[in-house]
């Protein structure tokens, strides 16, 4: 008896060992992260004829830098459970007032993160992630980053950022923190849905889950994203149109009268790859921010970006491009994004030039060095990307750099 318990459970033990590779097949973790860094030598200098100083300085920045857990678990029929935790990562060890980073500390999740199903109806996820119009405008982003010194954010969408949708402040002059004008965002409480592919096209769409009421509000203020977006991306082809809403984002009214501007962005991204390597890309923007009764007028801006990314031989490439903020007009420039100007009128435009020479070490690993220069007009106040420094009105900001990047 004792020998046929024994064998049983032996037999038993053995089964369980060797059904566990087959459960585990169904299920997949990855790690996986960037860890980017850059040095630069920045000027911040006056026009000619001012008495305004000139500055320089030399910083550095891990813009981009993250570390990341993704996993997924067939269940049959076509269909996957999915989850991804993407977190920031400051490997300097800074502190958020020391590093003057946009991306600084180690909050868990804190970038694209989130948990979905998808299947053969689509992708639908919940989470912290980027809205559709922001990866419209990114695919066609070519030849410069989002941040740092050879970042274009600042003038082309009014900075990037991860960004809330709460209730906005009802003091007069101020507007919570849902991040007005800002249309390079990464949104927290965001519903996501992609289409399937059909032969390179695609949609998708996402809304946020809240959309606070304030008590002390008469007029009930329900802040809310709505973004779309339609791509096709088939070989050596891109295009993509992308358009985002923000509700009642903008309160410049008291607690007993608050007012509910709303704003909106319109995106055409797009890229081609030639055989020698050399990809061609650009975006468009037409940024505005409704009328409000109270204040009336709106705010308006347009800008757009060209650019190359080419590998000429072997390991060595090149990336260049021009990115232009136009004239913010209207009476509410105060609300596009983070654009610091001395107000809407003419001469609030601003220009800026980059260009890398790049090195590749590995298929995951990168250095290079580089140059790039932002024109102020006479009323424009646009800074080096990331400088974390005071931009004189109408003066010019230029930086020399060098970078190391390495993804696994």
């Amino acid at each position: 008896m004792q020998k046929s318990l024994i064998a049983v459970a032996v037999g038993g033990a053995l089964a369980v060992i060797g059904a566990a590779p087959a459960l585990a097949q169904n299920a997949t973790v990855n790690v996986y992260g960037t860890f980017y860094g850059q040095y630069g030598s920045i000027s911040n200098g006056a026009k000619t004829g001012t008495n305004e100083p000139f500055q320089r300085y030399d910083h550095f920045q891990n813009p981009g830098s993250e570390i990341g857990f993704r996993g997924e678990e067939k269940l049959g029929g076509g269909l996957s459970a999915w989850f991804q935790c993407n977190s920031s990562i400051d490997y300097r060890g800074s502190t958020n007032a020391q590093s003057g980073n946009a991306h600084a500390g180690s909050t868990w999740c804190t970038r694209n993160s989130a948990l979905g199903m998808k299947g053969g109806f689509g992708n639908i996820f919940y989470g912290n992630w980027t809205t559709p119009f922001t990866r419209i405008s990114t695919a066609g982003n070519t030849g410069s980053d989002e941040t740092g010194i050879w970042g274009n954010s600042h003038l082309l969408t009014g900075t990037s950022t991860t960004t809330g949708i709460t209730s906005p402040s009802v003091t007069p002059a101020t507007v919570g923190s849902v991040s007005p004008g800002v249309y390079r965002r990464r949104q927290n409480n965001l519903l996501t849905y992609e289409t399937p592919n059909f032969s390179g096209f695609s949609a998708m769409g996402a809304i946020t889950s809240r959309n606070y009421a304030s008590a002390a509000t008469s007029l009930q203020l329900k802040t809310r994203l709505w973004s779309l977006g339609g791509q096709y991306a088939n070989g050596p082809i891109y295009v993509g149109l992308g358009y985002e809403k923000h509700n009642d984002i903008n309160n410049l009214g008291t607690a007993l009268a608050p007012i509910g501007g709303s704003e909106r962005g319109w995106t055409i991204s797009a890229s081609y790859t030639f055989s020698n390597n050399l990809k061609l890309g650009g975006v468009y923007h037409d940024l505005k921010t409704e009328n409000t009764a109270a204040i009336g007028g709106d705010a308006k801006i347009k800008t757009w970006h060209i650019g190359i990314d080419w590998m000429i031989s072997g390991p060595h490439g090149v990336r260049a491009g021009y990115t232009r903020a136009g004239d913010l007009t209207g009476n509410l420039g105060g609300l596009m994004g983070t654009r610091p100007t001395a107000g809407a009128g003419p001469s609030t435009s601003a220009d800026m030039w980059q260009i890398r020479y790049v090195h590749m070490l590995s298929k995951r690993s990168e250095v290079g060095l580089g140059y790039s220069k932002t024109n102020n007009r006479a009323n424009a106040q646009y800074e080096t990307g990331g400088a974390n420094s005071t931009q004189f009105i109408g003066a010019d900001s230029s930086a020399l750099g060098a970078f190391m990047k390495h993804s696994f």
